[in-house]
């Protein structure tokens, strides 16, 4: 049986292609169904997906039966300007009049859905400041400038001629130096495997170190140096100047951001209520 919507027959590969689309994120989220189960949900999903595009596109098309070809030509061009030389929208142009058609048609239609999203989101009201505060505030941890440490190290990494024996041997007679009284930078600076700038690694986060290595340069205080560790790069000694707590941004410097995503959220609705209120009056059938 073929599913129709609003008399348009909907090929089946539409919502194969949903389903394979679909698929990653759903089994991570709902790995917990049985298998018959979640493939049987998945599928519905892809089904009501499938029909909900196919009626926004009927839509957009009563509203803007015709693209000019000037428009076309227009977003065309911005999209082969984006990708380059060899990308996909100009390896299609080359591939024939077929595909260049069809190129021409997904085009018109990307820029008919958005010209009525436009349309049909154009009322959204001003957001008040209390809005925006208050979105500012259930979102804290998004704007809040993360913890950071800076920090330098000493790093021995592995090499083909010397054993990890060895290696461990040169990293605890670096460190029989610094805490003998030597500084760290200039044993940095003749030692180092990485020897720049005495090692200095500047100011960073958490996430942007391996693991070990954060864990280290957390849990040292301003002015510290660790004994020897080890990470997959090799042994490190590591000191830490300065720490900076984490701190939230003014709500003036993510004012821009809390707007769009409102919008954007606002937007979503709109179009969410729109395409619930049609497919409340479409007729949607398998024959």
């Amino acid at each position: 049986m073929a599913l129709y919507v609003n008399g348009e027959k909907i090929a089946s590969v539409l919502i194969e292609n949903e389903i394979q689309r679909l698929r990653p994120s759903y089994e991570q989220v709902f790995q917990d169904q049985p298998p018959e189960q979640r493939q049987k949900q998945l599928a519905e999903w892809a089904r009501e997906n499938v029909i909900e595009a196919v009626i926004f596109r009927q839509e957009a098309s009563k509203a803007f039966p015709e693209i000019g070809e000037g428009a076309i030509q227009q977003a065309m061009g911005q999209l082969l300007e984006t990708e380059g030389q060899t990308g996909p929208i100009r390896q299609q142009l080359e591939a024939g009049p077929d595909e260049e058609a069809k190129l021409h048609s997904e085009i018109a239609g990307q820029i008919r859905r958005e010209r009525f999203i436009q349309q049909i989101a154009a009322d959204i009201p001003e957001l008040k400041d209390k809005a925006i505060q208050r979105y500012y505030e259930q979102n804290i941890e998004r704007f809040t400038i993360p913890e950071t440490v800076h920090a330098a190290h000493i790093v021995k990494h592995p090499a083909a001629k010397i054993t990890p024996e060895q290696l461990k041997e040169q990293i605890d007679g670096v460190y029989q130096q610094i805490d003998g009284g030597a500084a760290f930078e200039e044993l940095a600076a003749q030692h180092s495997d990485c020897p720049d700038q005495g090692g200095d690694l500047g100011f960073f986060a958490r996430g942007k170190m391996v693991p070990r290595f954060e864990e280290v340069a957390f849990v040292l205080k301003p002015g510290m140096y660790s004994e020897p560790f080890e990470t997959e790069f090799g042994w490190h000694i590591l000191k830490v100047y300065e720490k900076r707590p984490a701190v939230p941004c003014p709500i003036e410097q993510v004012r821009e951001v809390i707007t769009r995503d409102l919008k954007q959220q606002a937007r979503e609705k709109i179009i969410e209520t729109f395409i619930d209120a049609q497919k409340a009056q479409a007729v949607i059938e398998e024959r």
